[in-house]
């Protein structure tokens, strides 16, 4: 499991990538990204899309809570003083929407602190700053009892667990911090998230805890209506996203309020039979699945259209066939399956 990868994360797939720079209006002015999380799925690839830009990966001691809050604590104090243009990434978390509540306040804890050290930071120093922040989020945790699917940036949250619950706190302190310092910040509300590199360890990412069933032998535990419909993107796909919006916040919020909240999504929906569909006639190999949803469940539709910022998207998505091949051929070398 602890195996390098066998290529780097912006080369899965043979797919021309689309490199975006600054937009229209925007000014050619060096810009150091600062990721925390870089380690995880979305934050290496986010990492594989600044490419040779300046940039540095923060390392959290998130093992030991004091430690990692006052680290953050920091990290926000120093970033509130710098004098370059930087752009925060926050890739971090390894809560799920089945996490204990008190592992998902202890993460809620550490974001509020970077946020509170920036806040701090920049009112000792009464000078604005040249930062914008990424905040990932979840569409799932928001939007889990929400009504009337497909939903938008303008659909009205109904989180349903702590989970949920944790990732809008966190928005609504982005939110205040935003609009206090006229500091730009992205809160992304991203669907499912799968890709080459996915923590397995972690109770979530169904592409790869189905490919991995099929590989092993070791049945899914299903705890979702077979005909329950979600978005699923591409790790590489979303983070290109991620950086392009980054690279356009501050012209597209000039003079407009500084917090967007968007969705990030592929924009194909797909039911959870179906996606066991696409697995088998890929790899003519039947998927073992243990049915753990209540009996006589009922579809439920968690299918997302973004309607903010909608023409801002990276290359073409890569399509389910093709990110299945990718997280097969992650797996059979990291399970030593070759």
């Amino acid at each position: 499991m602890g195996r390098v990868l066998p290529y780097p994360p912006d080369s899965e797939v043979l797919l021309l990538p689309r490199q975006y720079g600054p937009a229209a209006g925007e000014q050619a002015v060096t810009t150091r990204a600062v990721v925390v999380g870089g380690g995880g799925l979305l934050g290496r690839h986010v990492r594989a899309a600044l490419g040779g830009r300046p940039s540095e990966r923060v390392r959290v001691p998130w093992d030991d809570h004091a430690l990692a809050c006052a680290r953050l604590y920091a990290l926000g104090r120093e970033l509130a003083a710098r004098t370059v243009r930087w752009n925060l990434y926050w890739c971090a978390g390894l809560a799920v929407f089945h996490t204990p509540a008190e592992q998902v306040e202890r993460e809620r804890v550490q974001v509020g602190r970077l946020l509170a050290g920036i806040h701090d930071g920049l009112e000792r120093s009464g000078l604005p700053s040249d930062g914008a922040l990424f905040f990932a989020s979840s569409a799932g945790g928001a939007y889990a009892g929400s009504a009337q699917a497909p939903f938008t940036e303008f659909s009205t949250p109904a989180p349903q667990n702590a989970y949920g619950e944790a990732k809008l706190a966190v928005e609504k302190e982005a939110e205040a911090l935003s609009r206090r310092w006229r500091l730009p910040v992205v809160a992304g509300r991203i669907t499912n998230l799968y890709g080459p590199g996915q923590n397995l360890g972690k109770n979530q990412g169904l592409v790869s805890a189905l490919v991995k069933a099929q590989l092993t032998g070791e049945p899914l535990r299903l705890r979702a209506a077979p005909t329950t419909t979600r978005d699923y993107i591409y790790a590489r796909d979303c983070a290109r996203m991620v950086v392009a919006m980054m690279d356009a916040v501050r012209s597209r919020t000039l003079g407009r309020d500084p917090y967007v909240c968007k969705i990030f999504a592929s924009g194909r929906s797909f039911r959870i039979d179906g996606l066991l569909e696409v697995a088998e006639r890929l790899f003519d190999q039947p998927v073992p699945v243990l049915h753990e949803y209540p009996a006589g469940g009922t579809s439920t539709d968690f299918s997302v259209t973004s309607r903010v910022w909608a023409d801002l998207v990276s290359s073409p998505f890569l399509n389910i066939e093709e990110g299945m091949r990718a997280v097969r051929a992650d797996l059979r070398y990291r399970l030593d399956l070759d």
